[in-house]
C-alpha cells in the first residue's frame, strides 16, 4: 500500500498524540466488556481518566454506558474536536466508513478490528486501503490491539502494570506483545511506547523507529516482525539508529511452514531468514529466534549494554558438575573459555583454601564459594583478569538462609547483591549471572524471583536458561563490532 495522498512528511511526524493523547474516542463501544468497552475499563484502571483524560464513548445504539454518555458517531457536535487518538471496534464490514469519518476529526486512530487481508477478504481490504490513503487521520494497524504509555497512563488491558522504563516496544502480534510487557514490566525493566502494529498498513515500523530514534526516554527498542514492507528503507533507519540505541529483534517466520504461518497472521510476506540475517548484520540489529531468547536480550540491554572485547568468558561457580556442563554449552556455541593470568590464579590461592577447590577456567570454589566475603574477592579478581571478556556466575538463592546460619552472618542474600552492586560499578565487561535452581517449591520459586528483582536493580541481569547465555554474547560481541566499523 501507498499513502502518497497523505500531506505529512511521514519522517519527521510527531507521534506524541498517539503514546499522549488527551482525549480519545472508542467508536464500538458496547456492553460487551470483551469489546470495544475494554478500553474504557483499562483507561479507567490506569488512571488516565481520574488524571484529566478525556474519553468519548461512541455507538448510535445507546445513551449511556458504564455510567458514561454514549455518542452517536464521530461528528456529534458535543464531542471537542480534534480527537488525538480514536479506537475502533467495531465489525470488519463498516470499518472503511468509519476510517473515512475520522478524516480531519482525529489525528491517530488504532484498527482493533481483525479480519481484512490476513483472513482472505480482498474487496474489503482493498476498500479498508483506498480509505485509509484518503485520510489525513494515521493509522495504526487493523488487526492490532493497539498502543499503550505508562508515562501517559494509555492502557489497553484493565489492570496491566504500569511499568515506566527506557523500552520502546513494536510487535507484529498482540500476544507478543503483551507477553514481553507482562514479562519484564513486574520485574521493573520498563516501557515508554507500546505498539501492537498489526499488519501496518499506514503507520509503519520505519515510521515508529525514527520517532523512536528521536524520542529522548527511549534508550533501547524491541521489535517482533514477521514482514516489513521496504526491507531497505528499514536497514537505513536501523543503521542511523544502532550505534547510539541498541536495536533488538525477534523474527517470526523463520522455517517454511513459519513463512506460510505469517500470511495467515498479518497478511505480510516474511521472506528469507538468511535475508533477514544479513540485514541485521549489515545494521547492528541484535537477532534473536524465539520468545526467551528476546525477553533475556532484552532485558540485557535494557540494564547494561556492555558489548565484551572477545569471546573469552571466564566461569565461576561454587560446585565442579555445573562449570562443566557450562564449559561443554558454551564452546559448542563458539566461546572461548581461556586460561587465566597467573596473578588470577595465585590471587584465588590467597583467598581459597585448596581443598574442594579448582583455580582454573572454570572455577569450582566449593563450598567456600557460597560465602559471599569470599566470592565478592574472587568475582573481583577474574573480572580484572585481562585475558576475560565476560563473566558468568552461579548464585543460588535458595541456599542464602542456610548460608547466613552456617556463617552467623545476618542475611547472606543482602550480602551478596551489596557486594556485587560495588564491584559491577567498576568494570565495563558484560556479567551474567545463573540462578541454578536446585528446588521446585512455591518457596524456591518465591526466593529466586526476589533475588532475580534485587540483581536487576543492581543493573545485574539474571539469566535463567543457561542456553541464552552464550547466545547473548555471541549478539553482543557482534554488535560492538559494528559499533567499531561504525566509528
Amino acid at each position: 500500500m501507498t499513502t502518497s495522498s497523505k500531506t505529512f512528511d511521514q519522517h519527521h511526524e510527531d507521534f506524541t498524540a498517539l503514546f499522549y493523547p488527551k482525549s480519545i474516542a472508542i467508536i464500538g463501544a458496547s456492553k460487551n466488556k470483551l469489546g470495544g468497552s475494554k478500553f474504557l475499563i483499562a483507561l479507567q484502571s490506569s488512571g488516565y481518566i481520574e488524571g484529566g483524560g478525556n474519553v468519548y464513548l461512541i455507538n448510535p445504539k445507546f445513551d449511556e454506558l458504564f455510567g458514561f454518555p454514549v455518542y452517536p458517531d464521530l461528528m456529534d457536535s458535543r464531542i471537542p474536536k480534534p480527537i488525538d487518538l480514536a479506537i475502533i471496534a467495531v465489525s470488519a464490514k463498516f470499518v472503511p466508513t468509519v476510517v473515512k469519518q475520522c478524516n480531519e476529526i482525529c489525528r491517530f486512530a488504532v484498527i482493533y478490528t481483525s479480519g481484512f487481508g490476513e483472513s482472505g477478504n480482498k474487496n474489503l481490504d482493498t476498500e479498508l486501503k483506498n480509505a485509509i490513503a484518503s485520510s489525513n487521520t494515521r493509522f495504526i494497524g487493523p488487526n492490532g490491539l493497539g498502543v499503550l504509555n505508562p508515562y501517559s497512563k494509555l492502557a489497553i488491558y484493565p489492570n496491566w502494570c504500569q511499568s515506566k522504563g527506557n523500552i520502546s516496544w513494536v510487535a507484529q502480534s498482540g500476544g507478543t506483545m503483551a507477553r514481553l510487557y507482562l514479562t519484564l514490566g513486574p520485574m521493573n525493566i520498563g516501557f515508554h511506547n507500546v505498539v501492537s502494529i498489526g499488519n501496518a498498513y499506514d503507520i509503519s515500523i520505519t515510521d515508529l523507529l525514527t520517532y523512536f530514534q528521536h524520542d529522548s526516554i527511549t534508550k533501547t527498542i524491541a521489535l517482533y516482525l514477521e514482514s516489513i514492507p521496504d526491507g531497505r528503507e528499514f536497514m537505513q533507519i536501523a543503521q542511523s539508529i544502532t550505534p547510539s540505541k541498541p536495536i533488538i529483534l525477534w523474527k517470526g517466520g523463520q522455517s517454511n511452514r513459519g513463512v506460510q504461518a505469517t500470511l495467515s497472521h498479518t497478511g505480510g510476506l516474511a521472506g528469507s531468514y538468511n535475508v533477514w540475517k544479513a540485514m541485521c548484520k549489515q545494521s547492528g540489529i541484535m537477532l534473536t529466534d524465539h520468545f526467551e531468547f528476546f525477553q533475556d536480550l532484552v532485558k540485557v540491554a535494557a540494564l547494561r549494554t556492555n558489548v565484551p572485547q572477545n569471546l573469552n568468558v571466564a566461569i565461576l561457580v561454587a560446585g565442579g558438575g555445573i562449570g562443566v556442563e557450562f564449559t561443554d554449552m558454551f564452546e559448542k556455541m563458539g566461546l572461548v573459555i581461556p586460561d587465566f593470568e597467573p596473578k588470577t590464579i595465585e590471587g584465588l590461592q590467597q583467598i581459597f583454601p585448596a581443598v574442594n577447590t579448582s583455580f582454573n577456567n572454570p572455577i569450582d570454589l566449593g563450598e567456600y564459594g557460597y560465602d559471599p566475603r569470599l566470592f565478592a574477592q574472587a568475582f573481583k579478581l577474574v573480572l580484572a583478569d585481562k585475558n576475560i571478556g565476560s563473566v558468568v556466575f552461579v548464585r543460588e538463592p535458595e541456599r542464602f538462609n542456610i548460608i547466613s546460619k552456617m556463617l552467623d552472618i545476618d542475611d547472606a542474600g543482602q550480602m551478596t547483591i551489596d557486594s556485587l552492586t560495588k564491584i559491577i560499578q567498576t568494570t565495563d565487561k558484560p556479567v551474567f549471572c545463573n540462578p541454578s535452581p536446585n528446588r521446585n517449591t512455591v518457596d524456591a520459586y518465591e526466593t529466586r524471583y526476589n533475588f532475580q528483582l534485587q540483581m536487576i536493580k543492581a543493573k545485574i541481569p539474571v539469566i535463567e536458561i543457561p542456553t541464552n547465555i552464550p547466545k547473548i554474547i555471541l549478539q553482543l560481541y557482534n554488535y560492538g563490532k559494528f559499533l567499531e566499523s561504525r566509528k
